[in-house]
């Protein structure tokens, strides 16, 4: 290699490293750094700028999360009983469903065996376009013990394959949580709203990545609706970001 090749190649390992040290401050950004050009472990407090890269990010993901549902949604009726519609039954003679016309829909409400514990006597209904049978929508009633979720509202997206978003709803048909899945469930965005203000308090983001295999991403909301923390899981690095009115503090962390 002549003289000329050796200080050409010198300079561009230099700036290299230079370029990654710079991007630390963005660590959410930062794909695999050899460990040879920067650090695998390290902890920064660095001042707060008006510009973040990895916090402007995730605000504006949030923001078209945020956007994409209302407040509230229609209360369902999960009570078998107060259902008009046409019966259908199984071989044995109990009732499988009722089925109710709407102007552009067709509603399935599926019979439960025995009513649960908030005595909902539905299972699960079912939304199917009238001209083309096409599934649109399925809800569900939730009851686990000391949750405020009562309603799950799966609606497809008929435009793009294996994409759907999940409504999460309590009393009053308040959407407390929204989450959209994509390429058959690998990758999601979860939304969760503060039940008093409505305004984000948790993001989640999961997908598969060629490189770092499965990537988690937790970002933790303050009352006031701001971001105050930002983690970053991957196969073999940890990145935790702490957000105080004047500081940026960053913690990044090996896996064993």
């Amino acid at each position: 290699m002549t003289e000329y090749s050796k200080y050409k190649s010198s300079i561009e390992n230099e700036k290299n490293v230079t370029l990654d040290l710079f991007q630390a401050t963005n660590p959410l950004s930062v794909k695999n750094i050899e460990t040879n050009i920067a650090l695998n472990e390290y902890s920064q407090t660095s001042p707060r700028k008006n510009y973040d890269r990895d916090l402007n990010s995730i605000i504006e993901v949030v923001r078209i999360l945020n956007n994409m549902a209302p407040e509230r949604m229609p209360i369902y009726n999960f009570n078998l009983e107060e259902i008009n519609g046409e019966r259908y039954y199984r071989p044995d003679g109990t009732l499988l469903l009722i089925r109710e016309y709407d102007s552009d829909v067709i509603r399935d409400y599926y019979a439960r065996a025995d009513k649960d514990e908030a005595g909902n006597t539905v299972s699960r209904i079912l939304e199917h376009e009238k001209i083309s049978g096409r599934l649109r929508t399925k809800i569900e009633p939730i009851t686990r013990n000391g949750s405020r979720i009562n309603t799950s509202v799966t609606i497809f997206d008929l435009k793009v394959n294996n994409k759907y978003i999940i409504f999460q709803l309590s009393e009053g048909g308040v959407v407390n949580n929204i989450s959209e899945f994509t390429g058959k469930g690998k990758s999601f965005q979860t939304l969760f709203r503060n039940i008093e203000t409505l305004k984000p308090a948790r993001y989640l983001e999961g997908k598969d990545t060629e490189e770092n295999g499965f990537e988690m991403l937790d970002c933790i909301f303050d009352s006031q609706g701001h971001v105050a923390r930002i983690k970053r899981f991957m196969n073999k690095k940890e990145v935790c970001i702490d957000y105080t009115p004047k500081t940026k503090n960053i913690t990044v962390k090996n896996k064993e």
